[in-house]
């Protein structure tokens, strides 16, 4: 009797203990280490880079926040995040396009966005910089030749980071799962 009981004790430990590898193996790799301790600084340090300020470590805490809200459930579709969630004119903001949970290896793509106040006084809303976060937690800036203004459409401005968000959609869209 003792027997069976040591034995039932083993394998329901042992099927714990595979439940947990296999929750673990299920996580995107941004949110196990070494990942989960890379990024963030790494994110803060390139978007202060490239924006300056105290604003820009603000956003970076705040999409990492999204990011690990939104990475923590997985999801069949693309994702856009958009850090702060309603910015407002000239406000310096981060749009992530974030992949489905069935590519985990293909980066993360981010526009950074502001408004900057022209010769003529006029403010235009434009994209400063792009950034990929690799499932490793690196991130670096990522190298793009589209349009970098945002156009005036029924007179409203359209994003500075939508033509990025559009091509970038496409890359996530062709890259191969896993």
């Amino acid at each position: 009797m003792k027997m069976r009981a040591r034995h039932r004790t083993a394998l329901l430990a042992c099927t714990a203990a595979f439940a947990l590898q296999a929750q673990a193996q299920s996580l995107h790799p941004l949110l196990t280490p070494p990942a989960a301790q890379r990024y963030p600084e790494e994110l803060s340090r390139e978007m202060q880079r490239i924006a300056g300020g105290t604003t820009a470590q603000e956003r970076a805490r705040q999409l990492v926040a999204a990011l690990a809200k939104s990475l923590a459930q997985p999801r069949e579709g693309i994702r856009t995040l958009v850090v702060p969630e309603r910015p407002i004119a000239g406000q310096l903001s981060a749009v992530a396009i974030v992949p489905p949970s069935s590519k985990p290896g293909v980066p993360i793509g981010v526009c950074l966005q502001q408004g900057i106040v022209g010769e003529d006084g006029q403010m235009t809303h434009t994209n400063i910089g792009m950034l990929q976060i690799a499932s490793s937690g690196s991130v670096a800036p990522h190298l793009w030749t589209g349009e970098r203004v945002g156009a005036e459409v029924d007179g409203k401005l359209q994003a500075a980071c939508a033509p990025y968000r559009t091509g970038y959609i496409t890359y996530i869209q062709s890259a191969a799962p896993g």
